[in-house]
């Protein structure tokens, strides 16, 4: 009688929150949601600087964007690390992040309170590629299964928090402050230059030693903290026989109950990286703020591969492109997401079992070929970095075969 309780109780028994695997088969591996927010300590150098250049960072283009309003937490004085820890812990909990999370999963309108499943549709046929449906339909049983299969992306749902600050190699300001006086004229003479502006960038990108010591001096330590939204069985049944209810069916009394019920979701702690940026390439920058969005977002980027490589649950999948007639695979990752000529991948094959559930197989593994490896990291074109213009990542097979168009691959430690 009621049709989405019933597809609630369907889809409630595929809900898996993890990639396992038994006897080589990789089981309910999704594309993964993010929500990123950032510590703002106002006492600290350049804070506000960093913080609304923290702002403008694009979210990763391989997590689901699932952020919400909430983007910065305000610190307290100068919190030591456990301190903070416990800030992060009662933010998360005062402004009832997981439940909200939830709530966006599933569409929840705030006139009425009802929820709905289009996300999860939506999501469930997007499923890990940059490549469109028909890519993903060369594997799977028909739209239905992917669109079943949607709801095992809430359990890999993850919070970022970073918390970022100024590294002052030389305990002064004043060599970052030079940093951005000098790229504030050399912004001034490529907007005046005449001729090759290409040529004048190169140029202004081999000025010398001193700037680049400059450039080098303006350095980011960024500490990651990620969490996993935690969704179960029990969780999801809790919630569809308690408050779930679409517009057809309005219910003031599961209205109430989901407002009382956000202690049902929260969030595990799963663990952290911190490192610093590296040293700033100045080709292609020509004013203070692409200094910080470029060493920001490229710190950003390095620290979410080691979180992936780090923790087995955050690890991404990316679909094969293409395979050349000499059996090479084209793939849309680089170097941001951390591929190196000593990397290894396993090839996935999705299928569906006899009960209508999607699990992965290994067909064989792939390692990228030395040279061929896309430079996609941020501005790497606007620095003429070597690889910049490749596209993807060129693969060579290291066991298995068989590969085709649309299969999945995954990094392997």
């Amino acid at each position: 009688m009621k049709r989405y309780f019933l597809i609630a109780i369907a889809l409630t028994i595929v809900v898996c929150a993890t990639a396992e695997k038994k006897d080589g088969v990789v089981e309910d591996y999704n594309r993964s949601s993010l929500y990123t927010f950032s510590i703002y300590n106002p006492g600290t150098a350049m804070a506000s600087n960093i913080f609304s250049t923290l702002l403008k960072v694009q979210h990763p283009d391989r997590f689901n964007d699932h952020n919400l309003s909430l983007r910065v937490l305000r610190t307290r004085g100068n919190p030591k690390p456990e301190e903070l820890i416990d800030q992060i812990a009662a933010f998360l909990d005062r402004n009832k992040v997981a439940q909200r999370l939830v709530s966006k999963w599933f569409n929840r309108d705030r006139s009425d309170g009802s929820f709905d499943m289009e996300l999860i549709k939506e999501r469930g046929n997007y499923n890990a590629t940059i490549e469109d449906l028909n890519m993903a339909m060369k594997t799977v049983r028909g739209k239905a299964m992917l669109e079943d299969a949607g709801e095992q992306l809430i359990g890999n749902t993850f919070v970022i928090v970073n918390e970022v600050s100024y590294v002052d190699k030389h305990a002064r300001a004043d060599g970052v402050g030079a940093v951005f006086e000098t790229l504030s004229i050399i912004g001034g003479a490529v907007a005046k230059a005449k001729g090759d502006k290409n040529n004048t960038i190169q140029s202004i990108g081999n000025t010398g030693e001193t700037i680049s010591k400059l450039v080098a001096g303006f350095t980011v330590h960024i500490k990651s903290h990620l969490f996993r939204l935690v969704w179960n069985d029990s969780i999801a049944s809790t919630f569809y026989s308690q408050c779930y209810y679409d517009k057809d069916h309005i219910d003031a009394a599961k209205r109430r109950a989901y407002a009382l019920k956000s202690k049902l979701f929260r969030l595990e702690y799963v663990g952290d990286y911190e490192a610093t940026s590296g040293k700033t390439v100045l080709r292609g920058l020509h004013n203070n703020d692409e200094v910080f969005l470029k060493v920001l977002t490229r710190a950003l980027d390095k620290n979410i591969v080691e979180l992936r490589k780090k923790f087995e649950i955050f690890k991404i999948t990316a679909p094969v492109f293409e395979i050349t007639s000499d059996g090479m695979l084209h793939i849309h990752i680089g170097m941001k997401e951390g591929v190196e000529p000593t990397s290894k991948y396993e090839v996935l094959e999705r299928s569906v079992d006899e009960e209508g559930h999607i699990i992965y197989h290994r067909k064989g593994t792939i390692r990228p070929v030395k040279d061929m490896i896309w430079d996609n990291r941020f501005m790497a074109t606007e620095e003429q970095a070597e690889g910049a213009d490749f596209g993807f990542t060129t693969f060579e097979k290291v066991s298995g075969g068989d590969f085709y168009q649309g299969m999945l691959i995954r990094e392997l430690k």
